[in-house]
């Protein structure tokens, strides 16, 4: 059995520890309600977009527009991704569940992956993937960010060098259950621009014109959806990081209590051992 001192050192080590998975903890617990404060006030906003858009094609249905264009009679199709996952550990297993379902989804061979993230970026480089970066002053989960990401991604949609893009990341589905999903940015659907029901318009005039003023909308949808998956993937992060950190405060707490009993037995020993010789010393006088 270790000596008193060493199971003090130790018993010390645990509970500096537990201050800093406590910390953490805590720090995960504010970034994550601050972010659902963020998506709740601006989702709004988006969906009125998604209802403006809907409006346009209901009043100009025959409109022609590159955001529709599948290309199917193109050849060597390029499937771009963009991936979300964290830069740092401590997540439990936020970012393995992340790259496995990326793994299974992604085509090595005719796909561009543009990895948020440190742990996505260096497991597609290190496995031969072709992996870009999108030009970036730095990433924060805000809508400025979405908008640059989105107007880059739209300009290679349009130049023809991605034919489709994808988003993959993490949707926390219940208070205890994240899971990966991905979502389809571009072509834009038909089918996610109609109403069940069809409404009687008023007359509009768009200007300059109904395509320009899609194009503009759809710019901003588009940075909608991003911003949304953004949002997930970094609650669903800190949500996993929290739970991790708990865990890791509730262990340092037990290992505690087993060092603190280890601590008595070594000290009762100790003091039974000394009163041992005392005695044996006393006998022999």
């Amino acid at each position: 059995m270790a000596n008193t001192r060493e199971i003090k050192l130790r018993i010390k080590g645990v509970n500096e520890t537990k201050k800093i998975t406590k910390a953490m903890k805590l720090i995960s617990a504010v970034k994550l309600r601050k972010a659902r404060e963020m998506h709740e006030k601006t989702l709004p906003f988006f969906k009125h977009i998604q209802e403006t858009m809907i409006d346009i094609l209901e009043r100009v249905p025959d409109m022609e527009l590159v955001y529709f264009d599948k290309r199917k009679k193109k050849e060597n199709r390029k499937k771009a991704y963009i991936v979300l996952s964290s830069d740092s550990g401590l997540t439990g297993g936020y970012n393995t569940n992340i790259t496995k379902f990326a793994r299974e989804r992604i085509d090595k061979e005719n796909s561009i992956v543009y990895p948020i993230g440190n742990t996505i970026r260096n497991y597609m480089l290190r496995n031969g993937y072709n992996v870009e970066e999108i030009e970036l002053q730095d990433y924060s989960v805000d809508t400025r960010t979405a908008g640059d990401i989105a107007v880059q991604m739209i300009k290679l949609f349009k130049e023809g060098k991605i034919d489709e893009l994808e988003l993959i990341y993490t949707e926390m589905e219940s208070a205890m259950h994240l899971e990966p999903h991905y979502i389809k940015l571009l072509p834009l659907e038909r089918k996610d621009f109609e109403r069940e029901e069809q409404k009687i318009h008023e007359e509009l005039a768009f200007e300059p014109s109904p395509e320009i003023v899609f194009n503009v909308l759809t710019n901003k949808y588009v940075k909608g959806i991003l911003y949304g998956g953004m949002v997930e993937a970094f609650v669903s992060e800190n949500f996993a990081r929290m739970n991790a950190m708990d865990s890791a405060t509730t262990n340092a707490e037990k290992m505690v209590s087993k060092l603190t009993l280890n601590y008595n037995r070594a000290r009762q020993a100790a003091i039974t051992q000394e009163i041992s010789e005392i005695i044996s010393g006393a006998a022999n006088l």
